[in-house]
């Protein structure tokens, strides 16, 4: 996907194993940033695929977003680590209406970060939306995450169903939720879509395979 600004080219990308120092860059700004207690917001890279938005100014390429999708595995979620006890509160069954879904088929939806200088131009929201197009492509039936809650407010057709089980970072509270990669991928192409609407100069393509 590449969005196209009157200066700036933004280019939206899987990550590769050259991008791993931007994709450990950006993650190290983001903790930094929430403040959070150390280990609390990690997952293990080898269980993760990224998406990276790079800012393409002249000669000048750098990563300044990302997003990625955490695998199961033995090691906890990063939703089972800021809520130890979410297995008690929460029915993973009646919350998905899949009751024959185990924790084993779920994906994580991993912190989405844009650095600062580059907020308020919808990258987040494409990130996630571009992320949600991936998941969909590898089947996945659910995805899972602790998410902004401002962020998910804005996500169209309410296609994020909360558990009301919150996580205060920094003092901005982070819900954990579930979406289904299979029936939000129409919307997400439709937003996608509907940002190069609104700019004519914006180019959107959503081939993120």
């Amino acid at each position: 996907m590449i969005h196209r600004g009157t200066v700036t080219q933004y280019l939206f990308r899987r990550a590769t194993p050259a991008d791993s120092a931007a994709v450990h860059r950006l993650r190290g700004q983001f903790v930094e940033e929430l403040n959070a207690p150390k280990g609390a917001l990690e997952a293990d890279s080898s269980r993760s695929e990224f998406m990276l938005v790079e800012a393409l100014e002249g000669a000048t390429r750098q990563a300044v977003g990302m997003i990625g999708l955490v695998h199961a595995s033995s090691e906890p979620f990063i939703f089972e680590r800021l809520i130890p006890d979410v297995w008690q509160r929460l029915d993973l069954p009646t919350l998905t209406g899949c009751f024959d879904l185990r924790r084993e088929d779920l994906v994580e939806m991993d912190w989405g970060y844009v650095e600062k200088p580059y907020r308020g131009k919808q990258l987040a929201l494409l990130l996630l939306a571009g992320c949600l197009l991936h998941a969909h492509r590898r089947r996945y039936p659910v995805s899972v995450g602790i998410a902004n809650t401002a962020l998910m407010a804005r996500l169209p057709g309410g296609i994020f169903r909360s558990t009301g089980l919150v996580s205060q970072l920094a003092g901005v509270p982070y819900e954990l939720g579930a979406l289904w990669p299979g029936q939000s991928a129409a919307l997400m192409a439709d937003a996608v879509q509907a940002a190069c609407a609104m700019d004519s100069q914006r180019a959107w393509h959503l081939d993120v395979s």
